[in-house]
């Protein structure tokens, strides 16, 4: 076999693996998920697991920067349909909202635990700055974001309020579709116009099947 085809045999044996330990690591947690578990369920050997990402922790950023090229394959798609901002948000909720189901709590915590990682996430953070940023600018020129928001503090605010929830922990009672409805939905419709808010309310009421337990107030039909 000539080395073309045993790097493509490779990489296809890769994509199989981050494929197969991401459900995994999301529906049993990484913790609770050993190397030895993913060669058992592969039927491939540990020592060709670790030649092809160096441990874990390895495997376990391969798997999320996996998760972030299909996040930007579907945005894409989505954009090419649309260039509605509040539309393509929906939809990118949407899309994150049936990801995620069923994804065990201790997940996003326990990527944290990975420096790799962590430095990947700091990496992807002016990107998403810089997507949070277009957003909100597109949003004014249709009517549906204040024009008198200020984008950079805006921007930076949200930032602020996604790595403060996972710096200390504040949401892990919760899960990520809660975080999703409770703050980050809440703090784009505070930038929102009427026009902008009544589409939000809409979405919310749409996809938010019940309130959280302590919710001040409970939507009634």
């Amino acid at each position: 076999m000539d080395n073309e085809l045993l790097a493509q045999r490779y990489e296809r044996i890769r994509r199989n693996v981050i494929r197969q330990a991401n459900q995994l690591f999301r529906a049993q947690g990484i913790r609770d998920v050993t190397m030895d578990d993913i060669s058992k369920c592969l039927r491939i050997s540990k020592r060709t697991l670790y030649q092809l990402f160096n441990g874990k922790e390895g495997l376990v950023l391969a798997c999320v920067k996996q998760d972030v090229a299909n996040d930007g394959a579907r945005r894409a798609e989505i954009e090419r349909h649309t260039d509605d901002a509040l539309e393509i948000l929906f939809r990118v909720a949407e899309f994150k909202l049936n990801d995620l189901q069923g994804i065990n709590p201790n997940y996003p915590r326990e990527l944290r635990t990975f420096p790799s990682v962590v430095a990947f996430q700091k990496e992807m953070r002016k990107e998403f700055l810089n997507s949070l940023r277009t957003f909100l600018q597109i949003g004014c020129a249709q009517g549906t974001i204040r024009p008198d928001l200020h984008l950079e503090q805006a921007t930076n605010g949200l930032i602020f309020i996604v790595d403060g929830a996972a710096l200390y922990d504040a949401f892990s009672d919760y899960t990520i579709h809660d975080f999703i409805f409770n703050v980050l939905l809440v703090f784009i419709r505070g930038c929102a116009t009427e026009k902008g808010i009544a589409r939000i309310d809409e979405f919310i009421k749409r996809h938010r099947t019940q309130p959280l337990p302590g919710a001040l107030l409970e939507e009634t039909s």
